[in-house]
């Protein structure tokens, strides 16, 4: 393990919001150059919560200047590393490490603690993976992917079948669903059977393992109403965001989100799921195709998502829609074996 001489690792507590700001400006840089997200308002938000003293964790600081932080929330038995973040240059692998194993010693110190969460976005997977591991985490490869939207500039026609006139190779392939399937704007009155989709859709499934909201319907509320109301994954875009509804039982089949994340240049996917019955049918391809040409007609430039690397089939739908990885990243995940 890297080790700095002479570390100070303090409570974040016992700081001024104002000792973050040059933190958290180069952390709002790294956003915007390597994660294609704008981070204003989020930084804002963090800046918000240093100030009244509701963060949990620790300060990393280089002679008087704040050079790092982590910190933490707890649910329950569940803790969830919320950001760890260092300024970038020199041995900032090192020192992030550092910071890391006050945070992980922390939390698994806990009394009552059964589960720890974290997806870590500004360092590589094999960056923090010993760190990790060394503490009994189970790690999960993540990407970062885009697609442009150029050539997706023409919305699909009545019917939804088509998108006639676009120039993007993609675009001018016809997206055809059954005509047993509708597809419309999610609206609020689906929440309740969307919450019971994305629960039987992803609970045996890898994105379960790494995030438990996904294994209730509880939790698949809350994850949408971080979504859509939060803010948590950016602005969320009402009119591309859409559901298939299964016409003969009314049954909501498939949908998808969609968030701004740089507007009106970078749109975000951070949420799509399709119910197995009717997987294979072209369903996921088809909400896609159709939001894509609404993004482009806004004026967006491309789309963004990321998929968990285990995920080889969605990884190849993706690649296929024209995305590709710009970054990779870590998920981890503890649990008590009590």
């Amino acid at each position: 393990m890297p080790t700095l001489a002479n570390p100070e690792i303090i409570d974040i507590r016992r700081f001024k919001a104002g000792d973050f700001r040059l933190l958290l400006d180069a952390e709002s840089k790294a956003w915007g150059d390597a994660l294609r997200w704008d981070y204003v308002s989020a930084s804002q938000l963090v800046f918000t919560c240093l100030e009244e003293k509701r963060l949990s964790g620790y300060a990393l600081l280089n002679g008087r200047e704040i050079d790092g932080y982590g910190f933490f929330f707890y649910e329950g038995e569940k803790a969830l590393i919320g950001d760890l973040f260092v300024m970038p240059g020199g041995d900032a692998k090192a020192r992030a490490l550092v910071l890391l194993e006050r945070v992980l010693e922390t939390l698994l110190a806990t009394p009552g603690i059964g589960r720890v969460e974290a997806q870590l976005p500004h360092f590589h997977l094999e960056d923090l993976d010993p760190c990790f591991r060394a503490h009994g985490f189970e790690s999960y490869l993540r990407r970062f992917m885009a697609a442009p939207l150029a050539g997706w500039d023409r919305p699909s026609d009545s019917s939804g079948s088509g998108f006639h006139g676009a120039t993007n190779p993609l675009a001018m392939r016809e997206a055809r669903v059954s005509a047993d399937f509708l597809i419309e704007p999610w609206d609020r009155r689906h929440d309740h059977q969307v919450a019971q989709l994305i629960y039987h859709t992803y609970h045996h499934h890898v994105d379960g393992f790494i995030n438990d909201q996904y294994m209730s319907t509880e939790g698949a509320t809350r994850l949408m109403e971080t979504i859509t109301h939060l803010g948590g994954c950016g602005e969320y875009l009402a009119d591309e965001s859409l559901v298939a509804i299964h016409r003969p039982t009314r049954r909501v089949a498939a949908l998808l989100a969609l968030t701004a994340v740089r507007p009106r240049r970078t749109a975000h996917i951070p949420q799509v799921a399709v119910a197995r019955e009717f997987q294979g049918m072209g369903l996921g391809t088809a909400l896609m195709k159709r939001a894509f040409a609404r993004l482009a007609v806004k004026g967006f430039k491309e789309v963004s998502l990321t998929v968990t690397d285990l995920n080889a089939g969605a990884v190849r739908l993706y690649e296929h829609l024209g995305f590709t990885t710009f970054q990779t990243f870590g998920a981890f995940v503890w649990n008590s074996r009590e």
